[in-house]
């Protein structure tokens, strides 16, 4: 009884600190999430894959601000965001793909393709797909926190090629 009520508590006290709270929390983040990470979300505009086996996924900002997608001592004091996407294949292996990955044409809607304002684009060479793209995990942060998937309390869930 005591290890099961102390992981009840745990639990809780997870949802808490994570910004997610009351009934909200399990169904997306609510209140504390709007006040602790300012309602940074994100959703899946596009994700397909064209007849050359190319996958592209396009993820627009829902909510929050973006930033610049690279170091750069020019843009020192805006805020940079980290970017990634992690793509499983049928076999269940999974390539992680940075967001200044060689052969892929990924940018931004922002600067040159430099920054995300509100649209991220991330294009596969030819063939990627060959051996089935089964789903794909996006995930990005900042300084401030991470941005979330549609207003849940998660950041990267893995999400189904379609």
């Amino acid at each position: 009884m005591v290890k099961s009520t102390g992981f009840a508590i745990l639990v809780i006290a997870a949802f808490v600190l994570s910004g997610c709270t009351g009934l909200t929390g399990i169904v997306g983040c609510g209140e504390g999430y709007e006040e602790m990470y300012g309602g940074y979300d994100y959703v899946y505009g596009t994700m397909a894959v064209d007849s050359q086996n190319k996958l592209t996924v396009t993820l627009e900002l829902v909510s929050g601000g973006g930033g610049w997608l690279e170091e750069s001592e020019v843009h020192e004091a805006d805020q940079e965001l980290w970017v990634g996407l992690d793509v499983k294949f049928s076999d269940g292996t999974v390539e992680e793909i940075a967001f200044r990955q060689a052969d892929w044409e990924n940018y931004g809607d922002g600067h040159d393709g430099s920054s995300w304002a509100t649209t991220l684009t991330f294009t596969s060479p030819e063939n990627f797909c060959q051996n089935g793209c089964e789903e794909v995990r996006f995930s990005a942060g900042s300084e401030y926190g991470f941005i979330y998937y549609d207003g849940t309390c998660d950041n990267s869930p893995w999400i189904e090629v379609h």
